[in-house]
């Protein structure tokens, strides 16, 4: 029951992803034709996923079920390298932004965001292990 619901959490969540991006889309900025290609192009990544996860190890780790504990290490990898890249991205973007006299607070508070997630992080697993 457990690897069921698990092979198709990614899937479900990327549809319901791309039907809010599509819902977004419809606002005053955009056709109903551009929702539906956004709509297509994240639901045609859940099909892509579902039609793969069995016969690719890429995308069985990207469906969210590694296939062992190789691939679990992979995943927490390039975790690691994305929030790190993420992180000099957010600070060099808040002080481009600081340089040229804008408005820095976006950047700020994402950068607040990301450090204090990192922190609870920290203390949620020491307090579990």
């Amino acid at each position: 029951m457990i690897k069921s619901m698990t092979r198709w959490l990614v899937p479900a969540v990327a549809l319901v992803l791309g039907l809010l991006i599509a819902a977004s889309l419809l606002g005053p900025n955009a056709s109903p034709a551009q929702a539906a290609v956004s709509f297509v192009i994240v639901a045609g990544y859940a099909i892509v996923l579902v039609a793969l996860q069995s016969r690719s190890d890429v995308a069985s780790l990207l469906s969210g079920m590694p296939r062992d504990e190789r691939w679990d290490t992979i995943n927490l990898r390039a975790l690691s390298v994305a929030a790190q890249v993420l992180a000099v991205a957010l600070v060099a973007a808040f002080l481009v932004t600081q340089y040229q006299g804008g408005d820095a607070m976006p950047y700020a508070l994402m950068g607040g965001l990301f450090g204090f997630a990192y922190l609870g992080g920290i203390a949620w697993y020491r307090a579990r292990s």
